[in-house]
């Protein structure tokens, strides 16, 4: 009794796994195709007692097609009216003959220009460049005043005689050597862009510059914040949150 159970048992199985597993065929034999067709023509050929014949205005709506509209592109955009757009200043090179062609090759007479024709455009790119400007004052003293301290063998100083001199303009923050545009482009990249600070000394020695540490960076970059931000920010609060 047990073998004939597990011999059903696995015969149910073979049978479970073939119809689940087994290739299936999605092609009709060619006699129930054949069926199928008569069937169909024969619904065709035989109308039902509720329907009624399509009219005219029907078959003519079937029949209607949308007509395409013929959409006309955007004319493109000139070179020039692209750079007009992008509002980029336009440096203008002149290209000149070289003095030894400036002949005419008929009569040899000189030539002398009378016209110019545009060539092309080029876009160049210009990489931030570092400079140290050094701002030196001029002194200035009375040529008179020193002669005469000068023949009394008196110092200017005990003549109550000082030279004038130049100051130098004031600096974005005492004690430091940074300029306005170093700093701004320092906070852009920093703060719109979201370049690390590491990354940033990294851009600056690249550039060489060598003695900016990230601490002095840093230490700027939250200076200019607190001395110049900080107040636009509390005006703008009292003008619109008043």
């Amino acid at each position: 009794a047990a073998n004939t159970t597990i011999a059903s048992l696995t015969e149910q199985i073979t049978l479970m796994a073939a119809q689940r597993y087994a290739k299936k065929s999605e092609k009709r034999s060619s006699d129930n195709k054949k069926k199928d067709d008569d069937d169909s023509n024969d619904s065709d050929s035989t109308p039902s007692s509720g329907s009624a014949p399509e009219s005219d205005s029907s078959k003519k709506l079937n029949t209607h097609r949308p007509v395409k509209k013929n959409r006309t592109r955007k004319p493109k955009s000139t070179l020039k009216e692209m750079i007009e757009r992008m509002g980029i200043d336009v440096e203008k090179v002149v290209r000149e003959l070289d003095e030894d062609k400036r002949f005419c090759e008929y009569c040899g007479h000189e030539l002398i220009p009378f016209g110019e024709k545009h060539l092309r455009y080029e876009l160049k790119v210009e990489l931030p460049r570092l400079r140290v400007i050094e701002y030196v004052g001029v002194t200035y003293g009375c040529p008179d005043c020193h002669a005469k301290a000068a023949d009394s063998d008196t110092p200017l100083s005990e003549c109550g005689l000082s030279p004038v001199q130049a100051e130098a303009p004031k600096p974005l923050l005492p004690g430091s050597w940074a300029s306005s545009s170093f700093l701004a482009m320092a906070i852009a990249f920093k703060i719109l862009y979201q370049i690390p600070t590491n990354l940033l000394i990294t851009m600056f020695r690249e550039m060489g510059m060598f003695s900016v540490s990230s601490g002095t960076l840093c230490s700027w970059i939250i200076s200019v914040s607190q001395v110049y931000f900080a107040p636009l920010f509390d005006r703008l609060r009292l003008i619109l949150l008043p």
